[in-house]
């Protein structure tokens, strides 16, 4: 296949993909390849051997420089909505976001949603039985596309549901 028909990739049509057929299998194997020796060439460049670049390839790196860059910006955008204006409760000397439509009321620590990532973790939730404060373990996640978080209520029997947090009410 042509360098064209590699670089007119819809890289966002692909990711939401889940099965790929063989052609696009191959196109994007050959575009992984062609990262991986653009990749080695940059890294004899800096071995002390002088390596001059054709403007196409100037472009090309510059290009994926800037995805790279749209999409670490886009991931911190929703890391920030996920959390911004929402509702905060105190119980004793600990600060809780309260999820919506759950089975009960279960809040999280402040501190636990920073430490969320695309990997699951198990995280304690708390809820309230009359004055007292339980514990549940969950399995939560999020993910670089939502706002939301993705929880199981079983470690084993995993199937994640999505959850926002509550909103500030306006006063």
């Amino acid at each position: 296949m042509d360098n064209s028909k590699i670089n007119s990739i819809d890289a966002e049509a692909y990711r939401k993909k889940d099965t790929y057929n063989t052609e696009e299998k191959q196109i994007i194997m050959e575009r992984l390849d062609e990262e991986r020796r653009i990749h080695q060439e940059a890294i004899k460049g800096l071995d002390g051997k002088k390596v001059f670049y054709t403007q196409s390839e100037k472009n090309r790196i510059l290009s994926k420089l800037n995805e790279q860059r749209l999409s670490k910006q886009k991931r911190e955008e929703i890391k920030k909505i996920r959390t911004y204006n929402k509702e905060e409760y105190h119980f004793g000397t600990k600060v809780f976001y309260k999820f919506l439509q759950m089975e009960k009321e279960y809040y999280i620590e402040i501190d636990d949603c920073e430490k969320l990532s695309s990997r699951p973790t198990i995280i304690s939730l708390h809820y309230r039985i009359f004055d007292n404060l339980k514990k549940k373990d969950v399995l939560i996640k999020t993910e670089v596309y939502s706002d939301r978080f993705f929880i199981s209520y079983d470690a084993i029997r995993v199937y994640f549901k999505e959850y926002s947090l509550e909103d500030r009410h306006k006063k």
